[in-house]
């Protein structure tokens, strides 16, 4: 039994050394190793003493007594070391290790040139140590000269009594400014250098604010950043893009863990103290033109505030693509992050006519010298009667004049030909039955039936824009369909993701969804509409010199106890150059205001804001005129003088033309052009209209 307990004890003692090489615990391992030793020892002369009697009773008692002393040790060792080993680290740890947190900046937003939208901005709070404020008089001379300055907003004498009391009470610390920026900062450093003063007297504390431009035009849009219920510590993107690419723009935060001494508290250095890992977020580059977002919300806002509008809305798109290029978004009520952009609905009213005339001229329904009997211009439908906006409107009209006249009845009568089945097919093509995709957060749901519980008299209003609603961006994306070869495209406001060395981590590409319409009838559509333009109700948003089209829209808005009578949602929707669009622009006016409800229309309302922000990108993007015909007579004035020819050639509008321009116009005329600054054009001598007979030179003034 004896001879059991012993190579039990032993083996006991090989499991120690074992486990303690095994969890790394080398100091228990090297006592363990003595503790087998002296029992083998032990065990050895104890069999040796027995067999020699050498061994008497008072001996085998005294090896007893320390063979379960270092028992009880050797239990007591394995327990501290093994068992509860996480235990007393962890205390070691919080009397040694201190842990430190390293983040780095969050990713800057920029416009599709490289504007900064929303960036960092560093600013510092001006600190004092008041315990040392009596130690040397230059520290109150740096104070009054500081307290001086403009943006040092502080009761000089409640703060000296402040400093006064803390002299006394040893305090260490008091703000004195706050919120300075760079500049302000680089000065008071002038100050506090002339007066050498130490870090350990006056100080900075530095932070780091989110800045964003323009708000008044980017808010809706680029969004904001915030404190939620799931990052109480570090602000996250809570609206807009700072929202939808927070996984991208967010900093990193790393961890550290650093020895310090116990008594004193200072760092010890380590091998770790290096941050390799670049922790700043991603900066993200959105499709917004900052030229045409202020030329689009600019003109909208003006039409906005003269009209009275309760709300008002814009778009500018590249049909081409989906980009958006402007997006505007006015209302005179608190609206708390949300953008009606992408998500409200309205009823469109006509701006929806050119969707159903496509769909109907792609399924070979009707072509486009189709006529239609609008008779009075009233037609009755399941006991409803739907009428003509104007009384005008009457008898026989071709598909192109339903458009131009904007004639609800032909559109009813348009709407016939359709199956409700096909009839859904197409605006489901169309994309109005889903939402667009958009790289915007919280995009609303359309709201939509299936055409099996439709009432009878829904494909009827709906062909003139009624008893369907469409968010702003739908309208938009499904438009362009329309106009750009037939092809409806998921729209977005992310170009790019790169990291600080400009790496692209992720770039958003045209995505088309499907082909809606062919080509051709595409192409009939852009003639169609360009006419209307010309030629229909759309006149104010025709720009001269320049080929646009477009419908324009006037809903009248429902309520639950029906449609009311004189408020409206006045809207356009054009797109330009009218042969290859690169533009679509969609503006929208909620209940504006007008002596006579013929100013509350969308053809005396959104049509001119088109028309007037049409005129601006053309200047800004330097897109040199479309009115050939004038251009033809004056490089070809020389060769018809040779001629002897009777000619009578006008001086074109050179308004925003580009000295190139200029020049190229006037290439093959005896004519000689001084171009006065730089820039575009802004006056010109002779003015437009002018004749050039005998004219031998002309002048242009730029800027």
């Amino acid at each position: 039994m004896l001879r059991k307990l012993k190579a039990f004890i032993l083996f006991l003692n090989l499991i120690g050394i074992g486990a303690s090489i095994y969890y790394k615990l080398y100091m228990f391992a090297c006592f363990t190793v003595l503790l087998f030793f002296y029992f083998l020892y032990i065990f050895l002369k104890r069999e040796e003493m027995e067999t020699t009697n050498f061994f008497n009773k008072r001996a085998l008692i005294s090896s007893n007594i320390i063979l379960f002393c270092f028992m009880l040790i050797f239990f007591r060792l394995i327990q501290v070391q093994i068992f509860d080993s996480a235990m007393y680290v962890e205390k070691v740890n919080n009397q040694t290790m201190t842990i430190n947190k390293n983040s780095g900046n969050r990713g800057s937003i920029y416009d599709s040139n490289g504007k900064s939208l929303a960036f960092n901005k560093s600013i510092y709070d001006l600190i004092i140590d008041p315990s040392r404020i009596y130690e040397k008089p230059e520290i109150l001379k740096a104070f009054e000269e500081i307290a001086k300055k403009s943006y040092i907003k502080i009761n000089n004498k409640k703060l000296l009594k402040e400093l006064d009391e803390g002299y006394k009470t040893k305090k260490k610390y008091k703000i004195i400014a706050k919120n300075l920026d760079e500049i302000e900062k680089a000065e008071i450093d002038e100050i506090l250098k002339k007066y050498k003063l130490n870090t350990n007297e006056m100080f900075y504390r530095k932070n780091i604010e989110r800045t964003y431009y323009k708000k008044d035009i980017y808010s809706d849009l680029v969004g904001l950043i915030g404190y939620t219920a799931t990052s109480k510590d570090v602000k996250t993107g809570v609206f807009g893009i700072e929202k939808q690419y927070e996984k991208y723009l967010k900093e990193k935060t790393v961890e550290r863990k650093n020895p310090y001494t116990r008594n004193r508290g200072i760092r010890i250095p380590t091998s770790k103290d290096e941050i390799r890992t670049n922790l700043n977020g991603r900066n993200v580059y959105m499709t917004i033109d900052n030229d045409l977002q202020f030329i689009l919300n600019d003109e909208v806002k003006k039409k906005f505030q003269s009209s009275n509008s309760d709300e008002a809305y814009g778009i500018i798109m590249d049909p081409n693509t989906g980009k958006i290029l402007a997006t505007a978004a006015y209302t005179r009520k608190r609206r708390a992050l949300r953008n009606p952009v992408f998500q409200d609905q309205f009823e469109p009213g006509s701006t929806f006519k050119p969707i159903i005339v496509a769909s109907a001229l792609n399924e070979g329904l009707i072509k486009r010298n189709t006529k239609f009997d609008v008779m009075d211009g009233t037609i009755r439908k399941y006991n409803h009667t739907i009428k003509e906006s104007s009384r005008s409107t009457k008898g026989i009209l071709t598909t192109e004049e339903v458009l131009k006249k904007s004639s609800n009845v032909g559109m009813v009568l348009i709407g016939d030909t359709f199956t409700e089945k096909t009839y859904e097919e197409y605006l489901r093509n169309f994309g109005l039955y889903d939402r667009t995709g958009v790289d915007f957060p919280g995009e609303i749901k359309p709201y939509t039936t299936p055409y099996k519980r439709w009432d009878k008299l829904k494909k009827s209003t709906m062909s003139f824009g009624q008893g369907i609603v469409v968010s702003p961006i739908q309208l938009a994306t499904a438009f362009s369909a329309v106009i750009n070869g037939g092809i409806l495209y998921k729209p977005y406001l992310v170009e790019k993701v790169t990291d600080d060395n400009n790496v692209v981590i992720r770039r958003n590409l045209p995505t088309p969804v499907r082909q809606v319409i062919s080509p051709e009838v595409s192409r009939e559509m852009r003639d169609i509409l360009e006419n209307v333009v010309r030629d229909g109700t759309a006149k104010k948003g025709d720009v001269e010199g320049y080929r646009v089209g477009g419908k324009t829209g006037t809903a009248q808005l429902s309520t639950k106890g029906g449609y009311l009578k004189s408020d409206y949602l006045a809207s356009f929707i054009g797109f330009f150059p009218a042969d290859k669009p690169k533009y679509v622009v969609l503006v929208m006016f909620m209940k504006p205001k007008g002596e006579t409800v013929f100013e509350k229309y969308g053809g005396a309302t959104a049509a001119p804001v088109f028309g007037e922000i049409v005129r601006r990108i053309t200047k800004n993007k330097n897109i040199l005129s479309q009115d050939i015909a004038k251009i033809s007579e004056i490089k070809n004035f020389e060769n018809m003088k040779r001629n002897n020819e009777e000619v009578k050639v006008e001086m074109p509008d050179l308004t925003g033309l580009s000295p190139k321009d200029v020049i190229y116009i006037f290439k093959n005329a005896d004519i000689d052009v001084r171009i006065v600054g730089k820039g575009l054009v802004e006056s010109q001598k002779p003015k437009a209209g002018t004749s050039l007979e005998g004219v031998t030179s002309i002048e242009v003034q730029l800027k």
